[in-house]
């Protein structure tokens, strides 16, 4: 039996897994849920963190969505789960290179796209509960080796591309992360280097291709002012 806990928060989606679980792959079982990764490490889910209590087989494997609503961060969610010993697997609707591959990078052992048929799901449980990678479909295959997943952007490049995506002139950037106002230019400046060729200099195609590679999201509300 490869007991298995699921970290998402679209419940109804997890129960129709279980459901093909139980009918379809009786090896594998969704023994726990949570919303976000704290939930299920405090046992919110389930299960006394990703292991289980006392007396109980542990997690083997973690299925991870990555568009969560708590703001945490993916790399640390991955992290967090596998420290408790169990192997990550990603599984969600997110087609964004950057995303996935900073899970990846953290330690996931594969990709399942939820538009992926469910055998391949548990095909990939399978797989990575033994250790190995699996990427379940042709698509999934192009995103983790989408070349823009590998662009390299500092904390500080990220939060300047964040704010210029919102529409702030760069002297209220300046002021919200206590930098200079020429130290604004430079960090859009190195965030184009990082690009590579793939740009032309312009800011708007940059802030563009940070969003649709999932470099940054572009929230309602702005940040609180940052320290250097």
């Amino acid at each position: 039996m490869i007991r298995v806990a699921a970290v998402d928060d679209h419940p109804f989606f997890l129960e129709g897994i279980s459901a093909y679980f139980a009918r379809q792959s009786p090896d594998i079982h969704l023994v726990a849920t949570a919303k976000d990764v704290n939930a299920l490490l405090h046992g919110e889910g389930g299960v006394d963190g990703a292991g289980a209590g006392p007396g109980v087989a542990p997690v083997s494997v973690v299925l991870l969505d990555l568009r969560l609503n708590d703001g945490s961060d993916i790399a640390d969610n991955v992290r967090r789960l596998r420290a408790t010993g169990a192997r990550v697997l990603v599984f969600t609707g997110e087609h964004r290179p950057a995303l996935v591959r900073r899970a990846l990078d953290a330690g996931a052992l594969g990709l399942v796209l939820k538009e992926d048929p469910q055998d391949r799901l548990a095909e990939a449980i399978r797989t990575v509960e033994t250790g190995e990678i699996f990427v379940s479909s042709r698509l999934a295959n192009l995103i983790v080796t989408d070349p823009r997943g590998r662009v390299r952007l500092s904390a500080r490049q990220l939060q300047v591309l964040e704010l210029i995506a919102r529409g702030l002139p760069y002297e209220d950037i300046a002021l919200i992360l206590h930098i200079g106002e020429e130290t604004v230019h430079t960090h859009r400046k190195r965030a184009v280097k990082a690009y590579g060729d793939g740009l032309d200099g312009g800011t708007g195609e940059l802030i563009y291709r940070a969003v649709a590679d999932g470099h940054i999201d572009i929230g309602p509300d702005l940040p609180q002012q940052a320290g250097p």
